[in-house]
């Protein structure tokens, strides 16, 4: 199992978060309503990061930190991660 993962926008729209290792079963997916991509106009990568970033703050107030992998909570939450891979 990988440690690493990644934030992938795949050919339909759908944002996902996945394991590097593999491209099935998506541990999240975020999918935007066409009037929500008309209001970000081409930000909706940039929201979807935030919504995960926060989602895993929000965990990491609740659970045992100590436990988390250091690096990969790390990379899921570096802001100038210039990353974007599209499928």
């Amino acid at each position: 199992m990988s440690k690493y993962l990644e934030l992938v926008e795949i050919s339909d729209g759908v944002i996902v978060l996945r394991r590097s290792d593999t491209k099935e079963a998506p541990l999240v997916k975020i999918e935007f309503s066409k009037e929500v991509k008309n209001l970000l106009n081409g930000m909706e990568f940039d929201v979807a990061k935030e919504m995960i970033k926060s989602g895993i703050e929000t965990l990491n107030s609740d659970i045992d930190v100590e436990g988390l992998d250091e690096e990969l909570a790390e990379q899921l939450l570096e802001k100038e991660s210039p990353n974007r891979v599209v499928h």
